[in-house]
């Protein structure tokens, strides 16, 4: 009798975990897919080339120099990595401590703007001439000119705040996209700011089904993966939801870079090679 009792309750509390599930996925839109408010991206089956870092294969990643160079070279897209220095300022800087692009292990977060600037940055293992950007250097400079993918290190939702009034000031809410493996922080920047374009991190190919659990009004609005991670089921996949102009892939390069094109992937962050026809 008891266990009977005990079966009755674990039944009614995995319906109650159902209808709740669903209420919520009403509540947020239902299902389905949500239009994408991104300058130049859209279905008119063009590529779109984000400069993976710049053109880190010339220049200290993150630099002004390699970022000027992506400019140059005619890339439509750039991918820069977000942390914070000590003194709550937005850097470009892809590690955690400063040992491989500055020569010191200290965390990046525990010094001031003006400590890490104090190094310049390393390049194949020489130190350069180019220091590290903050973010508000690189904007005055550079926001106009790219389809900025900004791949952000931090997982607080406070960072996601100072981020999006930054992005704001500049007005530059069609021209950018803020990535992270977080889940939790996707899901609070689509629904705090559903003007903001995100881009939720880590989704290969056998992870579809995520898709369909996320109410439309939390979805991110691109979804990214490694692009050994892509496979031509997955593309099918894509094609059959409408999704393939929402697809971002990173790790690109000359070795796999016709296999990405041929599977038909339009959103490629690339390490820059040099036979890479950008235009």
């Amino acid at each position: 009798m008891n266990q009977i009792k005990i079966i009755k309750r674990i039944f009614l509390v995995i319906l109650l975990l159902i209808l709740a599930y669903f209420s919520f996925m009403m509540i947020e839109g239902g299902f389905g897919k949500k239009p994408i408010d991104l300058k130049a991206i859209n279905d008119d089956n063009s590529t779109i080339f984000f400069a993976h870092r710049g053109i880190s294969a010339y220049y200290p990643e993150n630099s002004r120099e390699a970022i000027e160079a992506a400019k140059l070279k005619g890339f439509k897209g750039l991918e820069i990595d977000i942390r914070k220095s000590s003194d709550n300022e937005f850097i470009l800087f892809h590690d955690e401590e400063g040992g491989r692009l500055l020569g010191f292990d200290s965390k990046i977060c525990d010094l001031s703007t003006a400590q890490i600037k104090e190094h310049s940055l390393i390049f194949n293992n020489l130190e350069t001439s180019s220091y590290v950007l903050t973010l508000n250097e690189f904007l005055d400079e550079y926001k106009d000119d790219f389809i900025i993918y900004f791949d952000m290190k931090l997982k607080g939702f406070d960072d996601i705040d100072e981020l999006v009034k930054v992005i704001g000031t500049y007005d530059i809410s069609r021209s950018t996209i803020i990535a992270s493996t977080s889940a939790p922080v996707i899901f609070y920047t689509e629904y705090k700011y559903p003007e903001i374009n995100t881009a939720l991190e880590g989704f290969n190919a056998g992870k579809e089904w995520i898709y369909y659990l996320i109410p439309k009004n939390l979805k991110p609005d691109f979804f990214s993966s490694f692009a050994g991670k892509v496979d031509e089921r997955h593309i099918s996949w894509l094609i059959r939801n409408n999704l393939l102009s929402s697809r971002i892939v990173y790790n690109v390069d000359s070795t796999n870079f016709k296999y990405v094109k041929d599977l038909g992937l339009k959103n490629l962050i690339i390490d820059y090679f040099s036979t890479l026809e950008v235009h």
